[in-house]
């Protein structure tokens, strides 16, 4: 008996002290992820921050603090750059840390799969990925019902899957198997997406495929279950989860249709949940980018409200999945839109940028980032909404051929403002100063230029071999554009530090050799002082040369009035003449349409255009209103502005856009957008028509006079409370 107890006693002591153990391993083991993660997140948010100029984030306030978050971000147009552009503001402004779900097939690369193990990242393996040549031939049965597939020489019995798929060659698609009834036919449960009736050439060449037989893959069905079930014990331990529902990246101007699996992840996270008051929160997460894939380019990171995600919605998704996961996606689906800008064709994007730019000319320098996008956003719903009436078509038109003239022109928009035939003595000064310091920050930057022009040669050549390739085996891409920033970066990481190393060897040995310190300070510090030097003149060269990019900008519209002709400068006088009239047209067309899109919208500009010029009687404001209406280069001071707006990081005063956001003082956003212009495919079109002019230009520059004072009389008070 005395035996027994001890050997229970000892059983005891011996599973207290495991329990002991497994408990210190897991805060181990939690404590060294917690580490890994935020060293991996701080490296990559400085190569993050150097490759873009500027990274906002809004509706940060939208993050909760506790409990299982789901971020559902789209769209995916920066390949392996999205996830820590997202890491890194939920990190810094709610202190959460992110699991993404990545592609089993990135997860097993070297470089991407080591940073996404030290992050936490769940694998998913994906059937796309999985694609091999089947043997013989294809060809659809039916090409209007298209479902019934018939082969030659094939063995779909030995080498398809039912749930598994089936695709074309040169990424024109794929479908998946809903049977096999034997080695030479199969149904498909949808058809191969195919436009008969107007069919693109994309659909031309899979209607010829699909009738005259082509060759084809198959990938078996993946069964992520396993995946499933580690997601729902992720979520429910009160985690975060971080995911691209698209499903891949892709460089359209609008999403993707949505992947059930953020649904089907929500909802049964919360059914399985043991908590009967589990709530699992969907953010929806805009990813708003200016030119994405360019070096020092902007971005704007939006979160919206969440979408909360119960006990009560988990078990109506038990007893009924299919409805309950596609409720769930289509309100997701709002949910994203409503914190992107997207759109259903690249020219009414391009045409509804400029809309925008016409629409703000007025105001332009104290506009924030986040409401340029917050506006571009306003100006696609209108349009999605309105489309089909004459106004908005005549418009649309009269804003493209705008667009294309200044194409052809070689111009921007915010550079029209600045072209004049007068006072040639003050533009030639102003010309000569800039070009002066163009040379002066060009000089100042050649060094960093030189030592790090192979990261950029190399860099872009690779991105656009790789590109290539992407775009090869992909059926959505346009251009392949979302793995360009990828692979300037990631060329960058392996270059940069070599050639640093090489800059420093031959720094060191120079050094040594002319015996510079006299023998005094040891050949590893000299080693180390030279990579450092290295890198902070690129670095330094990075920042002064943007400074010279800046001014090389302005030249352009001084040259044009410098050296224009009798018969140029009537053409940019029609150019003005119609922008000015074109802006108030837009204006007026806002102002029209927006009380029936925003309810906020009647409010806000009944509120500034019924302000007496009294109540904002100031030095600010006498200043402002004594800018005569011309289109010379001369600007109010924006010291007062800056001084006003700054410190704004809620844009919840301004009731048009009640969103939280940060306040950007430069204005040359427009020129990321431009550029996606200047590289599209558009040819030239007929001269922007001719415009009506109206007779009260005065009263609506005066109103938007009062509304910049308005805004800025709001910041000055928030500010000096």
């Amino acid at each position: 008996m005395v035996t027994t107890d001890k050997d229970s006693e000892k059983k005891k002591d011996d599973n207290s002290k495991r329990s002991t153990i497994e408990v210190e391993n897991g805060l181990l083991t939690r404590i060294l992820t917690i580490i890994s993660y935020d060293l991996v997140l701080w490296f990559f948010s400085a190569v993050i921050h150097t490759f873009f100029r500027e990274v906002k984030s809004r509706g940060t306030f939208n993050i909760p603090k506790k409990g299982a978050i789901v971020f559902v971000i789209a769209p995916h147009a920066n390949q392996f750059i999205d996830p820590i552009v997202v890491m890194s503001s939920v990190k810094e402004y709610s202190r959460r840390r992110i699991a993404f779900l990545v592609a089993a097939k990135s997860y097993r690369r070297k470089f991407i799969g080591t940073g996404a193990k030290f992050t936490g990242a769940i694998p998913v393996e994906r059937a796309q990925d999985l694609l091999k040549p089947g043997t013989g031939t294809i060809k659809l049965q039916d090409i209007e019902d298209g479902t019934i597939v018939v082969g030659e020489g094939t063995s779909f019995t030995k080498e398809c899957m039912k749930k598994g798929l089936i695709g074309l060659p040169e990424s024109l698609g794929n479908a998946v198997i809903e049977s096999i009834e034997s080695d030479t036919k199969l149904t498909l449960r949808k058809t191969f997406q195919i436009n008969v009736s107007e069919p693109n050439e994309a659909d031309k060449k899979r209607i010829q495929r699909l009738t005259e037989g082509t060759s084809y893959k198959v990938a078996p069905h993946v069964d992520n279950n396993s995946v499933f079930q580690h997601v729902f014990d992720h979520l429910n331990r009160g985690n975060v989860l971080g995911m691209f529902p698209e499903g891949g990246s892709h460089d359209r101007p609008d999403l993707l249709p949505l992947k059930p699996g953020v649904a089907i992840m929500a909802l049964g996270a919360a059914a399985k949940s043991e908590d009967p008051d589990a709530i699992i929160n969907i953010i929806p997460v805009g990813m708003n980018y200016f030119h994405p894939h360019k070096f020092r380019s902007r971005a704007v990171i939006e979160f919206g409200k969440p979408i909360k995600v119960d006990k009560k919605l988990g078990e109506k998704y038990e007893e009924n999945p299919k409805d309950s996961v596609a409720k769930l996606i289509d309100v997701i689906t709002l949910g994203l839109k409503e914190v992107t800008v997207t759109c259903g064709d690249y020219d009414t994007l391009m045409a509804l940028q400029a809309a925008r730019r016409l629409y703000t000319s007025s105001n332009r320098e104290s506009i924030p980032l986040p409401l340029v996008v917050e506006m571009n956003r306003r100006l696609v719903k209108g349009y999605q909404k309105y489309s089909n009436d004459p106004d908005v078509v005549e418009m649309k038109t009269l804003v493209s051929n705008y667009n294309k003239k200044l194409m052809r022109m070689g111009l921007h928009d915010h550079q029209v403002e600045s072209l004049t035939e007068t006072n040639r003595l003050h533009t030639f000064v102003t010309f000569s100063a800039r070009l002066f310091k163009v040379f002066l920050f060009l000089g100042l930057s050649m060094p960093g230029i030189f030592l790090f022009s192979p990261v950029f040669i190399v860099g872009r050549r690779i991105a656009r071999k790789k590109a290539k390739e992407a775009l090869a085996g992909s059926v959505v891409k346009i251009k392949a554009n979302d793995v360009l920033g990828t692979w300037k970066i990631l060329v960058a990481l392996v270059l940069a530090p070599s050639l640093y190393i090489f800059y420093s060897i031959i720094g060191t040995f120079l050094i040594i050799k002319l015996n510079i310190t006299k023998d005094k300070i040891p050949t590893v510090i000299i080693f180390l002082v030279c990579y450092g030097w290295s890198v902070l003149t690129t670095y330094a060269s990075l920042r002064i040369g943007e400074i010279g990019i800046d001014y090389y900008k302005s030249l352009k519209p001084l040259f044009y009035s410098l050296l224009s002709h009798h018969k140029d400068i009537i053409q940019i006088e029609d150019l003005k003449r119609n922008r000015t009239l074109l802006a108030e047209k837009v204006t007026e067309f806002c102002n029209s349409y927006g009380p029936d899109m925003f309810e906020d919208f009647d409010k806000f500009y009944r509120q500034y255009n019924n302000i007496e010029s009294s109540e904002y009687v100031n030095e600010s404001e006498s200043d402002i209103e004594n800018v005569p209406v011309s289109n010379t280069v001369n600007r109010p001071s924006m010291s007062l502005l800056r001084s006003a707006s700054f410190n704004i990081n809620n844009l919840a005063d301004v009731p048009i856009f009640s969103i939280p956001g940060f306040l950007d003082l430069q204005s040359d956003v427009e020129d990321d957008e431009s550029k996606a212009e200047d590289e599209s495919d558009e040819s030239s079109s007929s001269d922007t028509s001719d415009i009506e002019a109206t007779n009260d230009a005065s009263n609506l520059q005066q109103s938007k006079l009062r509304l910049r004072n308005a805004m800025k009389s709001k910041f000055t008070a928030q500010d000096n409370p």
